[in-house]
């Protein structure tokens, strides 16, 4: 618990000092501060009875010493709680140091905020030139270096809801900084005579920094594990964008753009594991995972991953996954996955999906899927599964496709489904829309209009043709029938039975027909069925009757009609006419017969009388 307590106390540096404004000793400056911050000073050779005139409000000791030792032969170091001073004896003027031995300027300072004097924390403070930076820490304190061909000392200062700002320095001497940042001001709305409202964005004073010149011989430094810290919130602080024409990174934030990596574009950019960046604007290869906080172009290539904050324009291959946030104008290879924000222009090819926000125009290859939030434009390939919201094009999929508008064609292994479709739909099982301005081909066909034909073992339409049909033959075969398609083509399916005495004689069946308008209220039937025959307690041999029938309809009114017409007839028998049970119910009026082996054909015309219900 102590050790926690000693750890909590501020820092002696950070502890703030205020004196009036006035003229001083220093032995007297030296007691108000050794009360106020409980540092004691420690020196030899220095005549404390020295006049000097300051005012310190709440600033940290770091400022006020380097403020009374700015000038003189002393110097100042902290050891523990002790203040010490070391004092030379005055040496004579140094002539000017050559340009190549210019010593490297170390700056530290505080960042302040301009509106109440309050330490700004986690700013980001940076060197353009040499791509340094630091986070100030809970007091708002920074320390940085320039190197030694710096020709000019300047400092860029930025955080979130601060507006940036750059302070020059004129002297190479250790400097010690106070910079002010101005808070962003809020738009206020105003509401005039006219009754009109305008927004104004209110103007902001100039930043105003407060030199010293003494360094401070414990600069800030922070552990490794930090700088993650500070790669971040330099990202969010810093909306400056630097440029750097080649970029070498091991793992962020080890890269020659240092910690300013997420605000630097790059030509060229080679990541041994992981690197990041603000853009490309020509190459990336990384071993593992390239990030990059905006846009990409011409190629990417990434041993795992590319995930990309703005746009990529041009090429983009991964192992396993490319993210994109926004458009991707060119080529998208992955492993497993490709993910669009925005549009995609040409082409995507995935080993398991590729997932659109927006528009695609081009291709998408996916290996199971391939999910497009928006438009599509071209050909969708899936091997499972394929959706969009409205595709002009192709949908193809081993399995399913989904959409709300399509103009063209569905194509799939097993199921089609749709709200509006331009086209056509063809599928292994089922077909399912909306309206259908085209046809539909499958085992089974929904829609609720269509304009076309749907072609099937099964067709609803909703607003199409339905009708329970009863009807007799010239065998006495009575017959429950469900028609259900459109007029141009349905599907029949049939059961019924013989009412005549003796055995009963079953059949059930299925067939297909055509209604051709030749009136108001009359129109052509042609059918086609093929229905199975069966006696009762007799054994279940082959008996199949093929029936086309030529008929007249006429609909008596919205709900009701009566078709009749002739039949031909041809059934076929696994057993002899003189063993066939069946034959024995049917009729023997025929025109041709003919008996192979165990089985026999015979071929008549009859006629049917239907009544049909609607």
């Amino acid at each position: 618990m102590a050790f926690s307590s000693l750890n909590a106390q501020t820092p002696y540096m950070e502890k703030t000092v205020t004196i009036r404004s006035g003229t001083y000793t220093y032995e007297e400056l030296f007691k108000q501060i050794s009360n106020q911050t409980g540092v004691v000073f420690s020196y030899t050779g220095f005549d404390d009875n020295l006049h000097i005139s300051v005012k310190f409000d709440k600033q940290p000791l770091r400022v006020v010493l380097n403020t009374l030792f700015d000038q003189g032969n002393c110097s100042w170091k902290l050891k523990g709680k002790y203040v010490i001073l070391n004092c030379k004896p005055a040496s004579k003027p140094q002539p000017e140091q050559a340009e190549v031995n210019k010593p490297d300027a170390v700056v530290n300072g505080y960042i302040l905020n301009a509106e109440d004097s309050s330490e700004v924390v986690e700013s980001s403070v940076y060197l353009r030139q040499s791509k340094q930076s630091a986070l100030t820490n809970e007091y708002g304190y920074f320390n940085l270096s320039f190197p030694k061909t710096a020709d000019v000392l300047s400092i860029s200062v930025a955080k979130e809801n601060f507006r940036d700002t750059t302070v020059v320095i004129f002297s190479r001497k250790h400097t010690t900084l106070v910079i002010y940042l101005q808070p962003k001001s809020a738009p206020v709305s105003l509401l005039t005579d006219d009754s009109v409202r305008v927004t104004l964005t209110l103007s902001v004073d100039s930043v105003k920094p407060d030199e010293a010149r003494v360094q401070d011989t414990t600069p800030f430094v922070s552990p490794f594990w930090k700088r993650f810290r500070q790669h971040r919130a330099n990202l969010r602080n810093i909306s400056d964008t630097l440029f750097t024409n080649v970029s070498f990174s091991l793992f962020p934030p080890l890269s020659t753009n240092r910690l300013l990596s997420v605000n630097t574009v790059n030509k060229f950019s080679f990541n041994l594991l992981v690197g990041s960046s603000k853009g490309i604007d020509v190459f990336e290869l990384g071993g593992l995972v390239n990030v990059d906080y905006g846009n990409v172009k011409y190629a990417q290539i990434g041993g795992l991953m590319n995930l990309v904050s703005g746009t990529s324009s041009g090429v983009q291959l991964a192992g396993l996954v490319n993210s994109v946030a926004k458009d991707v104008h060119g080529v998208q290879v992955a492993g497993l996955v490709n993910l669009a924000g925005g549009k995609v222009d040409y082409v995507q090819v995935a080993g398991i999906a590729n997932v659109v926000r927006d528009t695609v125009t081009g291709i998408q290859v996916g290996g199971i899927a391939n999910l497009n939030r928006s438009c599509t434009n071209g050909v969708q390939l899936a091997g499972i599964y394929n959706q969009g919201k409205k595709v002009s094009g192709i949908q193809l999929a081993g399995i399913a496709n989904a959409c709300d508008t399509l103009s063209g064609i569905q194509l799939s292994g097993l199921v089609n489904v749709g709200n509006v479709i331009d086209g056509f739909q063809l599928s292994g099982l089922l077909n399912k829309a909306g309206h259908v301005t085209g046809s539909q081909l499958g085992f089974i066909n929904v829609a609720d209009s269509i304009t076309g034909v749907p072609v099937g073992f099964l067709s609803i339409v909703k607003s199409g043709y339905h009708k329970v049909e009863l009807a007799a033959d010239e065998n006495l075969l009575t017959t429950l029938s469900f028609r259900t398609g459109v007029d141009a083509f349905h599907n029949i399916l049939i059961g019924g039975v013989q009412l005549d005495k003796g055995p009963a004689l079953w059949t059930l069946g299925y067939g297909v027909g055509s209604a051709i308008r030749l009136g108001r209220k009359l129109y052509l039937d042609l059918d086609l069925t093929t229905q199975s025959l069966y006696v009762n307690n007799s054994d279940y041999t082959y008996n199949m009757l093929t029936k086309g029938f030529v008929g007249i309809e006429y609909r008596v009114g919205k709900n009701f009609s009566i078709a009749a017409g002739p039949t031909l007839n041809w059934y076929s028998s696994e057993s002899k006419p003189e063993t066939d049970p069946v034959w024995s119910k049917i009729s023997r009026r025929t025109l041709s017969h003919s008996v192979n082996g165990n089985y026999s054909n015979q071929l008549w015309i009859g006629a049917k009388l239907a009544l049909r219900f609607f």
